[in-house]
């Protein structure tokens, strides 16, 4: 018997059965009961002695209170009026037909059941009918053969499993997505391309941690922009962009919370984290609600960017008829710019409802403390916020020659490589893919020593510039490449894409790609004031304009 839903039974009825119940149970309970006894209770109660017996049998097969209730009118559930030849058709086509990855429509299935009924002579059902088995079928067994498993494991499967962050920088997620805005070109201000955000958030208190944008897909060097963005003080960043808000984020995190992506799994990315102590877990595979903060985070970003000029939307149906490319007036910086706004002065001060404050508040709390909560404590600095970036620069190893090293079939050098000439062992070389014009070799002693171009009247070049050299230098024909070669076919593509710029938006985006290099590229961040000195001397390299770059001015851009 089907227990009836207690909230909708009627004040009455429950009464009813409560005056029933003394009665019924003690004629269920009589082993000897008579006829008479029966007809004596139903003259108490005011029935006749057959619903008295039902009442009987109802009690003893299940012995509650609710088993007294009257039973609802009409046909049991599950009830089917058609003939079982027409529920095989309906059955049979519904697991043909419809549960396919084809996804038909409601109306397509309808067609075929009714079409195959007529053709075999039976009166074919009703839409109604029809969609009622469809519906009797479990909701995931439905979305399994539509969709995929994996689409109804992620929606109905429990979502054991959770994430723990008890105090600031306890654990921080990191993740990418394409920006739903087109920016244009920084000269010409005609449409480029949508550019990729890597953000990450601190899952204890919810601030964005910090951010890279760039014009290239993810790679371990977004994650690294990313992660330093996210590590050092965020106040001449935002100087720099006339950004007047609080952005406390920083300190180096203890656990990174990552997806399983090529670039988290680096090698780059891996010794960068064990060199300063940050612990690294990777999501559970098939488990996408691991990653809800950083997802959430992702959307709530993309809603603000909806209001952007240029913006792509979410899918088509937001789009409607607009055309992005004809509306889009930002440039990359400038979409920076915004977004930094958007997280420090607008984000980071709205209420989230998961913490029940604000992020800036939370992340206050978690650090200061307050009456009720112990906070951490200031987070540890990074010290040498050059030495930082660059523990996170992709890796290569080489040997040390008397031309030098070579990398990427360019040669560098500096006076210091004289005294490790000859030493049997490949050294570790990292590298900006930004800017090839300075690679960072890590000496015997622990140190990064900067190594420029043997050839000094060399430009600044990015890697993805060198690759398209080498691939048009091999559609050439040139069985041999060697760093002139290159140098001299990046001048002429370089050319021919300021020529094209207002014709071909992968000719802007390029330029604009190297405008960038040639601005910001070859600034590292600068070092900490409260560095002992142990680190090597660098020279800072001065701006275009001739001006020396801000305290840690990180660029954000990267090649891949």
């Amino acid at each position: 018997m089907t227990v009836p839903d207690l909230t909708e039974v009627a004040e009455a009825a429950w009464d009813e059965a409560r005056r029933c119940l003394p009665v019924i149970r003690r004629l269920a309970e009589s082993p000897n009961r008579s006829r008479a006894e029966v007809v004596a209770a139903g003259a108490e109660l005011g029935y006749g002695p057959t619903h008295i017996y039902n009442l009987i049998r109802s009690y003893v097969a299940d012995p509650r209170l609710t088993s007294l209730l009257p039973s609802k009118r009409g046909r049991a559930f599950g009830y089917s009026k058609l003939d079982n030849e027409i529920e095989a058709i309906v059955s049979e086509v519904i697991d043909s037909l419809y549960l396919t990855r084809q996804k038909p429509k409601i109306v397509d299935l309808v067609a075929e059941v009714q079409r195959r009924c007529i053709a075999r002579g039976l009166n074919a059902p009703g839409r109604k009918g029809i969609t009622a088995r469809l519906r009797a079928r479990p909701a995931r067994d439905v979305v399994a053969k539509r969709e995929g498993r994996k689409v109804a494991r992620d929606r109905y499967a429990p979502a054991v499993g959770s994430l723990e962050a008890h105090w600031p920088l306890s654990l921080i997620q990191i993740d990418h997505t394409l920006v739903d805005v087109i920016v244009v070109d920084s000269e010409t201000r005609a449409p480029i391309q949508r550019p990729w955000l890597t953000l990450a958030i601190d899952v204890c208190t919810r601030c964005v941690a910090g951010f890279h944008l760039s014009l290239e897909p993810p790679s371990a060097t977004s994650v690294a922009m990313c992660l330093a963005h996210a590590a050092l003080g965020k106040e001449t960043w935002l100087a720099t962009r006339d950004i007047d808000a609080v952005w406390p984020v920083r300190g180096v995190p203890e656990r990174l919370h990552l997806d399983n992506a090529k670039e988290f799994r680096s090698e780059a990315l891996k010794r960068g984290c064990e060199q300063y102590g940050i612990a690294i877990d990777h999501r559970p595979v098939r488990t996408p609600h691991y990653g809800g903060h950083i997802e959430r985070l992702i959307g709530t970003m993309m809603g603000k960017v909806h209001l952007l000029p240029g913006t792509t939307f979410s899918n088509i149906r937001e789009k409607g008829d607009l055309n992005p490319e004809k509306s889009a007036a930002m440039t990359l910086d400038e979409v920076e710019r915004w977004l930094g706004h958007a997280i420090a002065g607008v984000y980071h001060r709205d209420l989230h409802r998961g913490i029940g404050t604000t992020p800036l508040a939370a992340w206050q709390r978690g650090i200061a403390g307050d009456g009720r909560t112990l906070g951490r404590g200031e987070p540890t600095a990074v010290a040498d916020p050059r030495r930082f970036l660059i523990d996170f620069l992709p890796i290569e190893r080489r040997l040390v020659r008397r031309e030098g090293v070579s990398l990427h079939s360019i040669h560098y050098w500096a006076d210091v490589l004289a005294t490790w000439v000859g030493h049997p062992e490949r050294m570790i070389v990292r590298y900006d893919p930004r800017d090839l014009s300075r690679i960072h070799l890590l000496g015997p002693d622990g140190t990064y020593y900067d190594l420029g171009y043997r050839d000094l009247r060399r430009p600044p070049i990015s890697l993805w510039e060198h690759r398209l050299a080498l691939k048009r230098l091999r559609d050439e024909g040139r069985a041999q490449v060697d760093e002139a070669a290159i140098f001299r076919t990046i001048e002429i593509m370089r050319g021919i894409a300021d020529e094209a710029v207002r014709a071909s938006k992968t000719a802007r985006r390029q330029r604009e790609r190297r405008l960038r290099v040639i601005q910001g590229g070859a600034n590292t961040p600068a070092a900490d004031p409260a560095d002992d000195g142990s680190q090597a001397p660098t020279e800072t390299e001065p701006l275009l304009d001739g001006t020396l770059p801000p305290d840690n001015m990180l660029p954000f851009e990267e090649w891949s």
